[in-house]
């Protein structure tokens, strides 16, 4: 997994789901998208972008914001 994983604050907002659901950037078009903890800890499983349709490894992601 790539060095800018970032952990959710413990006061994040209230509504902010916690657990199995993280944030990824795609190294792109900069847009986020939700994947679960397990398949970035994978890291051999290409994520697909809504945004831009780009496939990337965790490991390239921009930035990854555990939740």
């Amino acid at each position: 997994m790539p060095a800018k994983i970032e952990q959710l604050r413990p006061h994040s907002p209230g509504g902010e789901k916690r657990g199995n659901t993280s944030w990824t950037q795609c190294p792109t078009c900069d847009g986020w998208l939700h994947t679960t903890t397990d398949l970035l800890n994978r890291g051999s499983i290409a994520l697909h972008c809504p945004h831009c349709a780009g496939d990337f490894l965790p490991k390239d992601a921009k930035r990854i914001v555990m939740a």
